[in-house]
């Protein structure tokens, strides 16, 4: 008459949530970023902290195997250190505004990745089982 949800359904469905809130989060985050970079008249100048996010990502390219968060920090890594250069070099406020523009769609991009990662980290997670859980093949 009723029917139950087994443990992996409700898993799934708690993953499932997770990223959609996730994702729905940073994008609202990322679309009222870029709404108030619009409106600005001109950009808040860059810091060096654009120079040691760079600096980090390269380190996180290296650091981390799985090929979508190395694509992550590459994206993320990318974007600080050509608005660092721009900054550094004294170019134009719209050439500042067009790379910053076009860094915030990279690192919603690198976001959503990482998200993703981590759903699918969570899910081998619980999926594996302790060997002292598993049959044993010789009995």
């Amino acid at each position: 008459m009723f029917e139950t949800a087994t443990s992996d359904d409700r898993k799934r469905n708690a993953q499932a949530g997770f990223a959609l809130a996730a994702v729905i989060c940073f994008a609202i985050w990322s679309m009222w970023n870029l709404i108030l970079m619009l409106a600005q008249p001109g950009l808040a100048r860059p810091s060096i902290a654009l120079v040691v996010i760079a600096i980090f990502s390269a380190a996180a390219i290296f650091h981390f195997r799985a090929m979508p968060l190395r694509l992550a920090f590459a994206m993320v890594g990318t974007q600080a250190a050509a608005r660092a250069a721009l900054w550094l070099a004294g170019a134009p406020r719209g050439l500042q505004r067009v790379a910053a523009l076009g860094g915030e769609i990279l690192t919603a991009l690198a976001a959503i990745i990482v998200i993703f990662v981590i759903v699918k980290w969570i899910d081998s997670a619980i999926n594996q089982r302790p060997p002292s859980d598993r049959e044993n093949p010789t009995s």
